[in-house]
Formats: structure tokens, sequence, C-alpha cells
């Protein structure tokens, strides 16, 4: 073969190495870009065997941003986030990542694993063709029902969503809204529906989550200025409940037997736990 006939093959060999890197960048592109979660597909949960049948008195209650596993010393570790909601009924938990392997799908799964109970997930995005990262629930007794409520998003790539449940105590059906609300600048708008949504809930309903904002915001201290909303961490921890505190729990028609703001190394959250129970007849 002649050097001139050398030089197109060799042009050729370039111009098709260069497209399959083009294209093994556009697909890396594609799958790394994050897309909201489609909210119409039915949420990824357990089939409830291992969750008790019988229906409490009180509910044991958690509400944790598990920071997908992260502890604030940057180690990932669910063994410690496993530990903290070993004795809870239902637990809302925020920042949950899918995982792969033989521990489960999502990390609420891989939990639920660990502490025998039942678990949800419920995608805000997707990544690599995949529901990516969400909102969960870990829960020991029977849950009725669940959906999630997409948040307003107008900032793009933040998706958020709140879970809405129903469990029973004894008789009495609770309804529980769990939620991550956004930082930035959809933060008033998504928690202003979340508030709305929370009283228009029949009561007994709680809502707990990582809300992003401080006692001090406006629509949190209209919220708790309603004679019929309660603030079991702002009543009970008089004092010493940090100024800068951002989860919440919130109750209509429950009474607070105990709450805990516990610390601790597996997040870089606190977790919020509360023992509550049905009011009595007014």
């Amino acid at each position: 073969m002649t050097k001139s006939s050398t030089v197109p093959a060799t042009k050729w060999k370039g111009v098709a190495l260069g497209l399959a890197v083009a294209l093994i960048g556009l697909i890396i592109w594609d799958g790394a870009d994050r897309r909201a979660a489609d909210a119409t597909q039915p949420l990824d949960q357990s089939l409830q065997s291992s969750v008790k049948h019988e229906s409490p008195d009180h509910l044991t209650l958690a509400s944790f941003n598990i920071h997908g596993g992260k502890g604030s010393d940057g180690v990932r570790s669910l063994t410690r986030t496993a530990e903290l909601l070993a004795d809870i009924d239902f637990a809302g938990l925020y920042e949950v990542k899918a995982m792969s392997g033989d521990t489960g799908p999502n990390q609420a799964a891989a939990l639920a694993r660990t502490n025998d109970a039942g678990w949800l997930f419920a995608p805000t995005e997707r990544r690599w063709w995949s529901d990516h990262f969400g909102n969960g629930l870990l829960f020991r007794i029977p849950v009725r029902s669940s959906f999630r409520v997409p948040l307003v998003n107008t900032r793009g790539k933040a998706y958020r969503n709140a879970i809405v449940s129903t469990v029973k105590l004894q008789s009495t059906a609770v309804r529980i809204v769990a939620v991550h609300i956004d930082r930035e600048n959809d933060r008033r708008l998504q928690l202003q529906a979340v508030i709305d949504l929370f009283l228009g809930l029949q009561k007994p309903c709680l809502l707990i989550g990582d809300l992003n904002t401080i006692a001090s915001d406006p629509l949190l201290e209209d919220l708790v200025g309603n004679h019929d909303v309660h603030s079991p961490l702002q009543e009970s921890l008089v004092g010493r409940l940090p100024s800068q505190n951002i989860d919440w729990i919130f109750t209509r028609g429950l009474k607070t037997i105990s709450v805990e703001l516990v610390e601790n190394t597996a997040s870089d959250h606190p977790l919020l736990k509360a023992e509550l129970a049905p009011e009595g007849p007014e």
C-alpha cells in the first residue's frame, strides 16, 4: 500500500475515534444529568410482611435527614443510622439514595432489612436512567395508605416531594406528612403549600421533616400561632432548642408524651423522636 493511500484510512480512523469519544461523553452526560422522577409511577415499597399487624395506642415517631448515610465525621455508614431507628414505629427519612447489591434497592430498604421493618421510597430525582434520590419511610406498624405530592420547582434540578401517609392508633386514623423542603428560592412556596396541606387534613395529623427554616420564619410563627397546632419541640424543649434548628414536628389533635432532639454522628442533622397519642374528647 502506498503512503498516499494510507492517509484517508488514518483520517477516517481519527474521525471514528472522535465520534466514539463524543458518543461516550454524550451517554455519560445524559446519565449523570438530574431529572425529575416520574410522579405517576407507583411508589417502591415493601409488602409489609414483617410489620406488626396490631395498631398501638400511641406512636413512637422519628423524623431524620439521613444525609445519604454520611455522618458528620465524613464516614458513610447506614449501621449507625439503623441503630438510631431501632425502636421506632414510623420514621420519615430524607436525602435517601438508591443502592445496588443485595442490601436493597435503596437506603430505606436497607435500613428496613436491618431493623426488620417495612419501607417506602418516594424518589424526587432520577440519574443514570433510574430513580436515584428522594424521601422514604420506615415503619413497624401497618401503613394504610401513602402517596406523594410533588412540590413546586422553579430553579431547576432541585426536585422535592412530600409523602402523605395514614396509620392507625387503635381505631384512630392518623395522617402524617413527611417532607424535605428546598433551602433556596423555592423554600417559601414549598413550605406554604405543605402548611396548607397539613392544615387541611382531618385531625389527628402531623407535619414532620427537614423544613430548612428556623423558628423565627414568619410562616412557622403563623403556623404555631394557630390554636389548633402544637410544636412539641418548642413546647417541651424550652430554652434547650438550638436557635438554628431546621428539623420540625407539628401536630394537630395529638398530645405529646415525650420528645427528643438527638444529636448524633450518623448524619449532619439531629434525629427528632417523639411519642404521641390521640387527644381525648374535647
